[in-house]
């Protein structure tokens, strides 16, 4: 179940937000007391209520707005109980302070803005002294190893609840666990909660009232991970990034497996480099089946793998892992999915062992990793490659690496390859108007391509359109590697078509 949080200043709004989400089928919302701008009125906001309420009246030291007196904070929570609400939260330091009354559920809670505390065990043995139906604990982690020990810590105890029999169903005395890892780290948790056994996990109203680091709104959580579909069988992928708001991974592979029927989810992971390792080794533990990388950590991931495909070994850079058993195995798609959006403009197959790329002649721009996986995949494909950067020495380590040409940034335009490859940053949204090549050096009956997807007419390939180019959007590299990641994931093939109209739809969003 998904528990919206309503935080907002005025009964009547306070009302009619409530009404919309039950007419959406959210059966359980939060009413933040604290927020509203005049003493609450118990008879207006719950004697008519369309659902499930929890009453919350929280301090500014646990991520509230109460500002009055604590004595004050008290008396009203004690009114809010008496207007039997479905749950009352009680902060762990003064559930003592107030008594159990009539049929409302009490949430034991606990906010730790500013660490994961090291005895969970300790902690939840003194808020079990505090009459709990349910206890909350939210925590802030510093790194990955605490979301992995929390969760597990979490999913232990609503496992013993569940076979002891736990009083929110009013099976026994066991006591479940919301347990919450705020931040952007512990996004995934939120989107988790149910394969960990959390009674609900909370949203908020909308992205103008983003009340707590972390939280998604509800409608995120059901249309794009939906929350309500998940169960302990859902197979769980991700992703791995910093950072990674951007990415379009989420949308197109959790849309992939509701349309082809796939009991899977694919979240988030916004990770700093020091937790890359610890992540990849840890993640299968956590029940993640596969993820995919993308910058900065392509080539970070490769330590961590047990075993890889030949471009991995080659090249260095990783952009998909998948889990078996005790393996980690790492691949490249991007190679494939760039080398064959370009044979596919020159009408050939990458299929074929005959390559239309065979003794073409190719300037790539950048050595990052998307330039190194295009520079792999076109010599494999027969292609004679240069490579060049902005960065000299980059360059050249990879020229070195896969036996290819170099030349110096400012040199560039001094040879005329009939393919230019764009795998640099330069001309992504929100650069719109930059471009790493100059119109009047590009000529009719090359082949353009750019790595970047967002604009999906970039000004560097509107320049090649109006030279004469054939062109070749970051769009089709995103689409192929994207179908090779799923099918590597699932085992099921992937939709082209479909994946391409998410794309560009999300992308027309962004121009609104």
């Amino acid at each position: 179940m998904i528990c919206v949080t309503i935080a907002c200043g005025s009964h009547t709004r306070m009302i009619s937000e409530q009404r919309k989400l039950a007419s959406e089928g959210i059966q359980l919302v939060e009413l933040r007391l604290d927020f509203l701008r005049k003493e609450p009125d118990f008879g207006r906001l719950l004697s008519v209520r369309p659902g499930a309420v929890v009453a919350t009246v929280r301090r500014k030291s646990d991520g509230g707005l109460w500002n009055e007196s604590e004595s004050k904070r008290l008396a009203l929570l004690r009114s809010a109980i008496v207007s039997e609400p479905e749950f009352i939260d009680l902060e762990v330091d003064i559930a003592g302070e107030i008594e159990r009354f009539g049929s409302t559920r009490r949430i034991i809670s606990y906010h730790d803005f500013a660490q994961t505390p090291d005895d969970l065990d300790k902690l939840f043995s003194e808020m079990s002294l505090c009459d709990p139906d349910i206890i909350k604990i939210a925590v802030t982690p510093k790194s990955i190893d605490d979301v992995f020990r929390f969760m597990k810590f979490v999913g232990e105890k609503n496992r013993l609840a569940k076979s002891a029999g736990d009083k929110l169903s009013g099976a026994g005395d066991g006591v479940r666990v919301i347990g919450i890892c705020m931040g952007e780290l512990g996004k995934a948790t939120r989107i988790l909660a149910k394969r960990f056994g959390a009674p609900f996990t909370y949203a908020t109203f909308s992205r103008e009232r983003i009340i707590a680091p972390g939280i998604l709104v509800y409608d995120e959580l059901l249309d794009l991970y939906h929350y309500e579909s998940l169960n302990s069988e859902t197979a769980v992928y991700g992703i791995i990034a910093n950072p990674i708001g951007h990415s379009l991974s989420p949308l197109i592979h959790n849309r992939s497996y509701i349309e082809q029927k796939i009991n899977a989810v694919y979240v988030p992971f916004q990770l700093d480099s020091s937790d890359v390792r610890r992540f990849v080794e840890g993640a299968s533990d956590f029940g993640i089946r596969g993820i995919s990388v993308t910058i900065p950590h392509k080539v970070a991931v490769v330590e961590s793998l047990t075993k890889m495909d030949a471009a991995v070994n080659k090249i260095g850079a990783c952009n998909t892992i998948v889990f078996k058993e005790d393996e980690r195995v790492g691949y490249n798609t991007d190679y494939v999915a760039a080398a064959s959006s370009i044979e596919a403009a020159l009408g050939g197959d990458i299929k074929s062992d005959a390559g239309i790329l065979q003794g073409k002649t190719a300037l790539v721009l950048g050595a990052g990793g998307a330039g190194m996986a295009l520079v792999y995949g076109l010599k494999r494909r027969g292609a004679s490659v240069t490579v060049t950067d902005m960065n000299d020495d980059k360059a050249n380590e990879l020229a070195a690496l896969l036996g290819c040409e170099m030349i110096k940034w400012n040199e560039r335009y001094n040879i005329t390859p009939e393919i230019i490859a764009n795998c640099t940053p330069v001309g992504m949204h929100p650069n719109i108007n930059d471009t790493p090549y100059e119109r009047d050096k590009l000529f009719s009956g090359m082949v353009v391509f750019d790595a970047v997807y967002n604009p999906e007419e970039t000004l560097l390939l509107k320049l090649a359109k109006e030279r004469g180019c054939k062109i070749v959007s970051g769009i089709e590299m995103f689409v192929g590697q994207a179908c090779l990641q799923f099918k590597l994931f699932t085992g099921e093939k992937a939709s082209a078509t479909f994946i391409r109209k998410i794309i560009k739809d999300s992308i027309a969003k962004t121009k609104e």
